[in-house]
């Protein structure tokens, strides 16, 4: 039995563009972002040794662990880094007032 061969649609490209260093770098840094918010949040909404916040804590930590063995430094730019400063920060005033 001879195998058939598809036709490929000329107008639809598999061939995908890899990412460049800069673009990987930038995507590592954004994913450990959205970690570190999600991380604040939890540890302000459900407290800091809740379940949830470990599970969270383990995540952002591994991918900040890889990001330092790979000299990538975080970028406090990012608004999710922006977002979760605030958090830090109102937890300090809430705790200088108390």
């Amino acid at each position: 039995m001879k195998a058939v061969k598809k036709e490929r649609d000329p107008k639809v490209s598999v061939k995908k563009m890899p990412l460049t260093k800069a673009a990987m770098i930038d995507s590592i840094q954004r994913h450990e972002a959205a970690l570190f918010l999600e991380l604040k949040r939890s540890q302000r909404d459900y407290g800091r040794n809740a379940d949830f916040t470990n599970q969270l804590r383990s995540q952002w930590c591994a991918v900040n662990t890889l990001m330092h063995s790979l000299g990538i430094n975080e970028d406090y730019t990012l608004p999710d880094n922006v977002a979760a400063t605030d958090i830090l920060c109102e937890r300090i005033r809430r705790e200088q007032e108390a």
